[in-house]
């Protein structure tokens, strides 16, 4: 319980600074590449916790979980990149659509194939318990960012 509402609190400090884009600033000056260190360093923390990580743990499991972040970053970059080119082209074609729908679909199998990978790679020093509840302790973490998201969007719009 403690944990959960430490986890809360942390999430609601940190909400002006996650949610801002592209378009807009971070009220306190950070740049993009900032704000996504210090919610990568929270989620680690995180998850350290989530997964009872003992200390002399700790250091790989960094290290192994940040280089499988690179990784899937990388993976969803371009597809990310082709999504944008398709919704802010209003004469997109059909082709451009399939590049985008294929691109979508192969990073997918990407992403896949990197959890895998780090699964086994994990698996050396990680119970499968642990492994286990990493995969729980990811998806919680994405679920608050998301409704964070979405409560602050929701905020802004009835400001209005």
């Amino acid at each position: 319980m403690i944990r959960n509402l430490l986890f809360l609190l942390i999430m609601t400090l940190m909400l002006p600074v996650q949610v801002y884009g592209d378009e807009c600033p971070s009220p306190d000056g950070k740049t993009k590449e900032q704000i996504f260190q210090e919610i990568q360093e929270f989620k680690l923390k995180y998850i350290a916790q989530e997964i009872d990580l003992k200390e002399d743990q700790q250091q790989e499991f960094f290290d192994l979980y940040n280089e499988m972040t690179r990784k899937r970053f990388a993976v969803l970059k371009e597809v990310r990149s082709l999504e944008k080119q398709v919704k802010n082209n209003k004469n997109a074609s059909e082709e451009d659509y399939k590049a985008f729908t294929d691109a979508l679909n192969k990073s997918k199998a990407s992403e896949a194939a990197i959890e895998k990978e780090y699964d086994a790679k994990f698996s050396e020093f990680l119970t499968q318990k642990q492994i286990f509840k990493l995969k729980s302790a990811e998806e919680k973490f994405r679920k608050k960012m998301e409704e964070m998201r979405h409560n602050r969007h929701g905020k802004k719009r009835s400001k209005k």
